[in-house]
């Protein structure tokens, strides 16, 4: 395996200036950055100098990943794929998350298509804080027929501004296509059948000014090398591979997304160095027009297909898809890969956090309860979720805990007095409420005495699990609070 490219072999190619042009304290600052993905080599202006032209043409090529970054939609809006640099995520992140794209017939009516369309572009669902959506649409040409493939697509971009994919294996379809499109699409696909023709369509719209990503197909590895290779002859770089997704032997299909990702990551592969589609609507349409075993115990043949379908995308997110097309639209089905997705994407290098502070749940008052939990964002989005499950009225305070979670910070000694206090300082809690009373999580019950003692404030332990705060409040806080107010009002 090659090694990582180190912030000193960046440092050695810098002109070591430390002009601060770039916006960085020093060049090994700079350095460090590029390192990690967090700024670009034209950011330094004295690099455009012809004196270190050599340098910068190095260092392009040193920081290029061997999965080819590839984007398609508008300037302002687009779908950016691979750029992956690791096999697996632990080794450094993984960075250009999966875009997933949902399919729209042209075999629709005109008001199927821009319903289908507008659901799609305003899918969401909220988790710790991020808001989960669809990334584009993928505009299928089913009916083969030029005409209606050219209305589907105005009719979807008219509807929405979401990035889309042109699916057709006719070339002179994709060509006429083209003139309607308004953005830099992604074109499915070129393949064995059609691949000369179609290329040659491609190389004059790109000398006509047309920018496109092109997806290439072929169950054949060596073949969509060959056509990867041909097609950079061309000038064709913006390439997708298509090494088919295949329901009924999806063990086949991983073994090919690993293969190439290997190809190109650990061999250094360039001609295999490019983002590899998933096709779950794959597994969707084979499940409707097959039996299979789970329709004996669901009736339902739709929902059979869209388990099915959400299996196979789960599988191949975990094995290297860069970009997705589904069909099935219910939240049941996307919820599960929308949230895999998330959590491959979230880097691991950096905690998750919210900001420390003081956050109302519900409408709280005076006489409400004071709970700490910690910033860590899955903690702290669970719990307000579990609270407003419940009608939990309260104010929360989230402990500044370096984004851990409470068992790991009271381990590591970031659930404590001295930050609770400053906290409570810094939010001027004791404004807000008329008692001096908080409810430790159960997990926290050996910091009780510590953070009794630093500030003040009686610390009542409250239950292991957020969702059985609800209740715990309901049979108890009522006498905590007014057996605190006996003993503290003279």
């Amino acid at each position: 395996m090659m090694a990582k490219v180190s912030a000193m072999d960046i440092y050695k190619l810098l002109p070591k200036t430390n002009c601060k042009k770039c916006g960085e304290p020093s060049c090994m600052a700079f350095a460090t950055k590029l390192q990690n993905k967090e700024a670009m080599v034209v950011q330094c202006p004295i690099l455009n100098n012809s004196k270190f032209e050599k340098n910068k043409n190095t260092l392009i090529e040193l920081l290029s990943p061997p999965v080819k970054e590839v984007w398609f939609g508008h300037d302002d809006k687009k779908c950016v794929v691979g750029g992956d640099e690791v096999m697996y995520r632990y080794e450094l992140s993984f960075f250009n998350q999966t875009p997933i794209g949902v399919d729209v017939s042209d075999n629709l009516t005109e008001e199927e298509i821009k319903n289908r369309a507008k659901y799609i572009e305003e899918f969401v669902f909220e988790r710790t804080g991020e808001r989960l959506k669809l990334d584009f649409i993928a505009i299928r040409n089913a009916s083969n027929d030029p005409e209606k493939f050219k209305t589907a697509i105005k009719i979807v971009q008219e509807t929405t501004k979401l990035p889309i994919a042109i699916c057709s294996l006719n070339p002179n379809n994709i060509c006429e296509a083209l003139g309607v499109v308004r953005s830099k699409p992604l074109i499915y696909a070129a393949n064995e059948d059609n691949f000369v023709e179609l290329v040659k369509i491609l190389v004059e719209k790109k000398k006509s000014g047309k920018d496109f990503a092109l997806v290439l197909s072929s169950n054949d590895v060596k073949k969509l090398k060959a056509m990867a290779t041909e097609c950079a002859k061309h000038g064709i770089e913006d390439l997708v591979l298509d090494p088919h997704t295949t329901p009924e032997n999806i063990a086949e299909t991983m073994d090919k997304f690993v293969m190439i990702r290997r190809s190109a990551i650990e061999k250094k592969d360039r001609a295999l160095g490019y983002p590899l589609l998933a096709l779950p609507i794959n597994t969707y349409f084979y499940a409707m027009n097959n039996e299979n075993p789970m329709g004996d115990f669901i009736g339902e043949k739709d929902k059979v297909a869209g388990i099915l379908e959400a299996k196979t995308a789960n599988v191949l997110l975990n094995r290297y898809a860069d970009i997705m097309i589904i069909h099935g639209t219910e939240t049941w089905e996307l919820m599960p890969i929308l949230t895999l997705r998330q959590a491959i994407y979230t880097d691991p290098r950096k905690p998750q956090a919210v900001e420390p502070g003081l956050y109302p749940v519900g409408n709280p008052d005076e006489n409400s309860p004071v709970i700490m939990t910690t910033n860590f964002s899955l903690t702290f989005y669970t719990v307000t979720g579990d609270f407003e499950k419940d009608d939990v009225n309260c104010w929360l305070l989230a402990l500044d805990t370096e984004g851990k979670a409470v068992d790991v910070s009271v381990a590591g000694g970031q659930y404590c007095g001295e930050n609770a206090k400053n906290l409570i300082e810094e939010t001027k809690l004791e404004e807000k409420v008329n008692h001096r009373i908080i409810i430790l999580p159960g997990l926290a019950a050996s910091t009780r005495g510590d953070i009794e003692d630093k500030t003040g404030w009686t610390c009542v332990v409250g239950t292991r699990d957020s969702s059985q705060v609800g209740e715990f409040l309901r049979k108890n806080w009522e006498n905590i609070l007014n057996e605190w107010k006996e003993k503290n009002t003279n």
